[in-house]
């Protein structure tokens, strides 16, 4: 079996569903993967001053190759809406013909590849990982994203979802629709690891101090209310942020956050080990946030961390000891000022491996596989 695995999310970049799903699916007999990253137009990598936008073929094993076409003739996808001709997509269609052509399956792991593959009658999986229209903030993109995954939504032999809100809709539109949603990453499992970061919070609970932590993209999803919150809560209340700052706030003008760059995945595990309290503090200003289905969650159940998370249609429904829920920055405060009665989500190293078992990334590839 051939799946063309087209992916939002670029193969070097954190390790995400896109990377762990083609892992585990090039791992099973007779299944091959090409993977397929995004093209980089040739003016966003003139404006950054890199050759991102070049063809790029990288072999990962004998089941997983990658590839990325080459952005040399194309402009930003968001003028496709002015492309009346479909000029911008000619190139990555010629490079994409041979491989299309040989594969059995094409998964699409977001909208935006549709239109380079919309005239063919291969066997279509739509991987509805995110509300694709939620998380940009382009308008153009906006417009194009809802156009291009309501069609992918009717033509689609199969459609996956991964999260309750994301496949009532789905299932409304397609009636071959599934929930898979999101898994451990097994290997942030691995704490013995250096990380210049985890030695500083070390540090700073040694000094006495009172660790919660974050680990990923900030974005404008994300709750700076509540982390101040947290902060001025107790002058011994210090909040670890880990991960890419796209927003145009400098979190080290509060002496109780601490905000450090992406690190290697690698080191994930260890930092997240140190953390006294995890949170997951996304922003409820919009009904949106219900269609995410909460990785994050995910990695900090499987370290076995007390985890303070923002009230979510999905984080109702893991009904998990040791997750505990907030809807204002009131009920913040009311966790915080009772922080040290807060408990753990398994009692014990079976209940904790149970969990691991049931929600890695090895056992939804299985589920899909059952589904193909």
């Amino acid at each position: 079996m051939k799946i063309l695995y087209f992916s939002p999310i670029y193969w070097d970049d954190l390790k995400q569903r896109p990377q762990h799903l083609a892992e585990e699916f090039a791992k099973l007999p007779g299944v091959h993967i090409t993977f397929v990253e995004p093209s980089i137009s040739i003016l966003n990598s003139i404006a950054r001053q890199n050759s991102d936008y070049k063809q790029r073929k990288q072999t990962i094993n004998d089941s997983l190759q990658i590839f990325r076409p080459s952005g040399s003739l194309r402009l930003p996808r968001s003028f496709e809406g002015l492309d009346i001709f479909h000029m911008n997509q000619w190139f990555e269609k010629k490079q994409l013909k041979d491989f299309v052509s040989s594969s059995d399956i094409i998964w699409l792991g977001s909208p935006v590849f549709y239109p380079l593959i919309k005239q063919n009658k291969k066997k279509i999986i739509f991987d509805r990982m995110d509300d694709y229209v939620f998380l940009t903030n382009n308008a153009l993109m906006k417009k194009l994203l809802k156009k291009w995954e309501l069609e992918l939504l009717a033509k689609a032999d199969l459609v996956i979802s991964t999260s309750n809100d994301l496949h009532k809709h789905s299932l409304s539109l397609n009636k071959q629709s599934y929930l898979v949603k999101n898994a451990v990453d097994t290997a942030i499992l691995n704490i013995n690891v250096n990380s210049l970061v985890a030695s500083d919070l070390r540090r700073l609970k040694h000094e006495g101090y009172h660790i919660f932590g974050y680990v990923g993209a900030l974005d404008h999803w994300f709750d700076v209310e509540a982390v101040k919150a947290i902060t001025e809560f107790d002058e011994k209340f210090v909040v670890c942020l880990v991960g890419r700052n796209n927003l145009n706030y400098n979190f080290e003008q509060h002496s109780g956050i601490r905000y450090y760059n992406p690190v290697p995945k690698s080191e994930i595990g260890a930092i997240i080990d140190v953390f006294d309290v995890c949170l997951y503090p996304f922003s409820r200003n919009s009904d949106r946030i219900d269609t995410i289905n909460p990785v994050k969650v995910y990695e900090y159940l499987s370290l076995n961390k007390v985890t303070l998370a923002v009230q979510s249609e999905e984080t109702k429904l893991l009904d998990q000891k040791g997750v505990y829920l907030y809807r204002s920055l009131e009920e913040i405060r009311e966790y915080l000022a009772s922080v040290d009665t807060l408990q753990r989500p398994f009692n014990n190293q079976e209940q904790l491996e149970n969990f691991i078992v049931h929600n890695n990334w090895e056992a939804r590839a299985k589920t899909i596989m059952e589904l193909l």
